[in-house]
Parts: C-alpha cells; structure tokens; sequence
C-alpha cells in the first residue's frame, strides 16, 4: 500500500489523532506509570488533503466513549500498531474530568522473563527527565457533522460521537494545553478560543 492510500484508507476510516503534552510530575517510579491530560476539550485545525483546505474540528463532550482506553488500550509509537514491539506500554484508566480527559498510562519494562528491553529503558527515563513529554490520541469518529460555507467548502466538522483507541508517545502536539497530573496540579482550562495554539498545529501522519 501506497502513502496516498494509506492515507485515504485511514481517513475514511473515520480515525484522526490529537496530540497532547506532557511533563513528568507524576512519575510513579514502582509502576512505571504516569498521570496525563491527554485532551483539554479544545477545537484543533485539522486538514482536508482532498480538497486542500483546512477545517475546525471540535468534540462534543456528551459523545465521548472511553471505553476502548478504558479495556487496556494500547500505548503505542507514534500510531504505529503494526506489531507488538509498537506497543510500548498499556492505558490503565482514562476519565473526564471538569472539561479535560485524563489517563494513567503503563509502559513495558525489563523483567527476567521478558529479558533487557534498552530502548524503553531508555524512553522511560526520558520521560522522567522531561524530554519524551508529549503524547497523542487515535480517535475513531462515530458520527459527525460538518458545518459549510456558501462555497460548500467544509468550515468545521463536529464529532457528536467519538472513541479513542490508543494513545501514543509522538513529537508533535494539536492540544498544548495538557500536561501531566500531581495531586497539586490544577486542571487545565478548556482553550477553545486560544489562536495560538491553533496556529502552531501541526499535523504529522505516519504513513506507510
């Protein structure tokens, strides 16, 4: 397959990804886990490579389902999920709290059984140190609709009902608002109105 059709592929499948970012405040060093926000509710600037043009896409809170996240999703690299050794870690539990989407997340380590794994040794303590800070969703779109101007070209698209199904340690943010969790930090706001995270979207696909 194609980088196009990869692409077109993927995008009919209704899946998109959002990124979010992270710092290491709540490092539970014992479970090799880690507190995030993953998505701060806002509208992302998505784009459309059929018709060259780009487009708001917003989340309507009542249709989110985390049920996916919430069965042990997996926490993969960079929305690679060709095989096992992509998974680099697992979702303990995801939830919604006061506008923003929260998760526990798990990620592999070296055991007798398993046998030494440096390379997400080595992720981990980057995390720990703050370089690795930045995450990613997969979303399946369940049902949409799109707002049109008088040219019907689409304006925004607004998932009414919408699941994630992985989140995945990537370089590049959509939602800047988010961050990880300690029992000390406050909740971010919901930055829907905020430009300038908009204007420093940027869309990164991993195409085979």
């Amino acid at each position: 397959m194609n980088d196009k059709e990869f692409l077109k592929t993927w995008r009919t499948s209704g899946r998109e990804e959002l990124a979010a970012q992270i710092t290491p405040e709540s490092v539970n060093e014992e479970l090799r886990s880690v507190d995030i926000c993953w998505f701060t509710g806002i509208d992302v600037s998505r784009y459309d490579w059929w018709n060259d043009a780009e487009y708001m896409l917003s989340f309507d809170p009542k249709g989110a389902d985390l049920s996916i996240l919430n069965a042990r999703a997996p926490v993969c690299d960079n929305h690679s999920m060709y095989s096992v050794d992509d998974q680099k870690g697992v979702v303990l539990k995801a939830w919604e709290k006061k506008g923003s989407y929260l998760a526990t997340i798990q990620l592999k380590r070296s055991t007798p059984a398993t046998g030494p794994r440096p390379e997400i040794d080595g992720l981990w303590q980057d995390i720990k140190d703050g370089i690795v800070s930045k995450f990613s969703m997969g979303v399946e779109l369940l049902e949409t609709v799109d707002t049109r101007d008088k040219n019907d070209k689409l304006v925004n698209r607004t998932a009414t009902k919408w699941r994630p199904f992985e989140i995945s340690i990537a370089p590049i943010p959509a939602d800047n608002g988010t961050t990880t969790l300690s029992k000390s930090t406050i909740l971010p706001p919901n930055f829907a109105t905020t430009l300038a995270f908009r204007q420093r979207e940027v869309e990164v696909l991993r195409l085979r």
